[in-house]
């Protein structure tokens, strides 16, 4: 058969039968051209599905407020230290700890949002490039997935008193509202 349309693209060897299992498993040319067509369109199909951007969340709560710490910032989750006191430093900081022969600060949490000070279980270890930072909260809950476009700015009346706070979502259980935590301003020192 000539090349052009309904060509083979495998030829048979010489003195094999025409229909042999070799040549009935060769692909014609318009049937190629079929199937990179049926490829194109799913593949369009595909990009037509909008892409969520979302990030995980661990849930704390401190004052019986749920916050969201982003996971991509979380070292570790520790829940016996022992911190050494250092003097002249602000209320809300509490000490430092020895974490795997690095020096951490601990914040506590409550004291750093303007709260009065409360029973604390967890120490969540954050890590910047590099930097470390330990926040003290009342509990860890769970991590939960939210998208990014669900994160509503602070209301104008409730930022000032959450000086931490970039923004708010319900949870995706409906089981509360969320205060998601901005991370970066531990590390640059704007507390």
């Amino acid at each position: 058969m000539p090349a052009g349309r309904g060509a083979s693209l495998w030829a048979a060897p010489a003195g094999t039968a025409p229909n042999s299992s070799r040549e009935r498993t060769c692909v014609f040319m318009s049937q190629e051209n079929g199937l990179f067509a049926r490829v194109d369109e799913q593949s369009e199909r595909v990009d037509e599905t909008p892409q969520v951007d979302t990030e995980k969340y661990l849930v704390v709560s401190s004052a019986n407020v749920l916050y969201g710490v982003n996971t991509r910032y979380i070292e570790t989750i520790l829940t016996e230290i022992s911190i050494t006191w250092l003097p002249m430093l602000p209320p809300h900081i509490r000490g430092v700890i020895n974490l795997r022969g690095a020096v951490v600060p601990i914040l506590d949490f409550r004291l750093l949002l303007g709260q009065e000070p409360g029973e604390k279980s967890c120490t969540i270890v954050l890590d910047s490039g590099g930097v470390q930072i330990g926040i003290m909260v009342d509990e860890v809950d769970q991590t939960v997935d939210i998208e990014q476009e669900r994160i509503l700015p602070v209301p104008s009346q409730t930022a000032g008193d959450n000086k931490l706070v970039s923004g708010m979502c319900t949870l995706p259980n409906q089981n509360g509202t969320l205060m998601v935590l901005d991370c970066s301003l531990l590390f640059n020192g704007q507390l």
